[in-house]
């Protein structure tokens, strides 16, 4: 049973102030705390299972990505465990968490989401990023460096990290650190599935990250699909329980069908399900671990807030879905672009919680219990709920 129940107290502590947080808020989080009170129950009358989204679980899994050293991290935790998520995506930042060699990996922050994780029956998928110079070679990472990182991550976090995605955007220059080697690639991953099972490790490696390759990008990008294909031609497919999507910059309607005229769309995870079919990798999962509604300065938290809905349930109705992981959860240390991108906003002197989190909230519960709590009508006469920002405490935990 998750234990995510336990994160009430806390939620209440922060309702009891009330010249922090406005009576809406208020409101609205007493109706998250009936949410995740009904999933708990729900969870009670069964068997233990499998992670949410793991290729032994029938089961779909709802995640957000959070940012370890960006802003809010104790109010993105505490939301997290509010609405019932069963995964966070957290980037390993190597070459920033590990300058060189002879150092000791900067873990403090990691240690304590991780934790905080774990406390609330919450998931994580680790995303290794930024391989740095001294674990490169000219064709990619070191595979045993990369081996050994994977395993120090694995054994530290072993309670909590079920997932460790290598290389996120691997078919490009910036996520591979190199230009794009498919052959590297597998090698690397043989390397790093072979130190989890010489310690026993029961987390599993999401490979790819594939990102679609628009035009104007690096010309020593690689094409996702043709990438795919070289990985499978390399025999990487007992390598790849899961392979793992970034859907970035996307555009149009969730229902649009991806073509050439319309290649960066929601639905592009079905020009990667026919590969793996054509492969006969019929068992194997696909993971969208990074996806958000498209940018658009026209488009109000609603309309957002909407597309991000019918987007998991488009999502889940796909039975070789695991786990979609919805970005922007809270803001970067140093924010890129309008703040209303992420779902914890910073306005001024407030923060704010956009409404798309609510929607989630309600998605979950409903797909868990069979139930729809409606929102708060307070909710639906605002785009979002509002806190001060001396309630956060600047935002670490």
């Amino acid at each position: 049973m998750r234990q995510q129940a336990q994160d009430l107290p806390r939620i209440a502590n922060l309702m009891a102030q009330p010249t922090l947080v406005n009576q809406r808020l208020i409101l609205i989080f007493r109706l998250l705390g009936i949410c995740l009170m009904l999933a708990a129950q729900a969870f009670t009358s069964g068997h233990v299972q499998a992670a949410h989204g793991l290729p032994d679980s029938m089961r779909f899994g709802y995640g957000a990505r959070l940012d370890p050293l960006g802003q809010q991290v104790s109010l993105a935790l505490n939301t997290t465990a509010s609405i019932g998520l069963d995964w966070i995506g957290v980037d390993f930042d190597w070459a920033r968490l590990w300058l060189t060699r002879n150092d000791q990996p900067k873990l403090d922050a990691l240690d304590v989401v991780i934790s905080n994780a774990r406390k609330n029956g919450v998931n994580v998928m680790l995303s290794i990023t930024d391989p740095p110079g001294w674990a490169l070679t000219r064709k990619g990472p070191k595979p045993e460096i990369t081996a050994g990182l994977v395993s120090l991550l694995a054994s530290r976090y072993r309670e909590t990290v079920l997932a460790i995605e290598i290389f996120p955007e691997a078919n490009t220059l910036r996520g591979w650190g190199a230009p794009p080697n498919p052959q590297a690639y597998a090698s690397l991953l043989a390397s790093s599935w072979e130190e989890l099972r010489s310690i026993g490790s029961p987390a599993i490696l999401v490979a790819g990250g594939l990102r679609h390759i628009s035009a104007g990008q690096s010309g020593q990008d690689m094409d996702d699909l043709a990438f795919l294909n070289a990985l499978y031609d390399s025999g990487a497919s007992e390598q790849m329980p899961v392979v793992s999507l970034r859907l970035t910059n996307l555009s149009g309607r969730t229902i649009a069908a991806p073509d050439q005229n319309n290649p960066q769309v929601l639905r592009r995870y079905e020009l990667i399900r026919q590969i793996m079919l054509k492969q006969n990798h019929n068992e194997g999962l696909i993971w969208i671990t990074g996806f958000s509604w498209p940018d658009s300065d026209r488009s109000s938290p609603e309309e957002q807030s909407l597309w991000m809905s019918q987007a998991f349930q488009l999502m889940r109705s796909q039975l070789y879905i695991g786990v979609a992981f919805v970005e922007r959860l809270n803001p970067p240390h140093q924010p890129v672009g309008s703040s209303n991108q992420y779902l914890i906003q910073n306005k001024g002197q407030a923060t704010r919680l956009h409404p798309a989190l609510y929607a989630l909230a309600q998605l979950i519960t409903l797909d868990r219990t069979g139930q729809l709590i409606p929102l708060p009508s307070e909710l639906e006469k605002t785009s979002s709920s509002t806190i001060d920002k001396s309630a956060s405490q600047g935002g670490r935990p």
